[in-house]
């Protein structure tokens, strides 16, 4: 469940527009990666130690491989993917390295993960 408040918002287009109400993501619990080892290993037969390398392991080449233009594929849960932020320009001769800003990573929710999410319960709290 998604817990949210209302928070008034300025209309950043237009601030002679009167403000309106905005639902606000309420911060809640925060898992570290020793928490997903620990309920991975209650949920199954490897130990705790096992789990942390594994993941630990995991957690070291995905960004390597992202860097190297790969997409990283993981199952039912996603795809990662690196895309380019660029100037452009109007002929392939003035372009240059130069003009490339950032290498930006994507995440894309696989069919399983984007339907766990089209069936979220939201909860107003003050």
């Amino acid at each position: 469940m998604i817990k949210y408040s209302l928070k008034e918002r300025v209309n950043p287009t237009d601030i002679a527009a009167p403000n309106k109400l905005y639902p606000i993501k309420q911060a809640q619990e925060e898992l570290t990666l020793r928490d997903f080892a620990k309920r991975i290993s209650r949920e199954s037969t490897v130990s705790m130690m096992d789990t942390m390398a594994v993941l630990e392991g995991l957690l070291q080449i995905i960004p390597d491989e992202i860097v190297n233009g790969k997409i990283i594929k993981l199952g039912d849960f996603g795809t990662f993917r690196s895309t380019l932020s660029a100037e452009g320009v109007a002929t392939a001769d003035e372009f240059s390295v130069a003009k490339i800003k950032s290498l930006n990573v994507r995440f894309r929710p696989a069919r399983e993960f984007r339907n766990l999410l089209a069936s979220v319960k939201y909860e107003k709290v003050s």
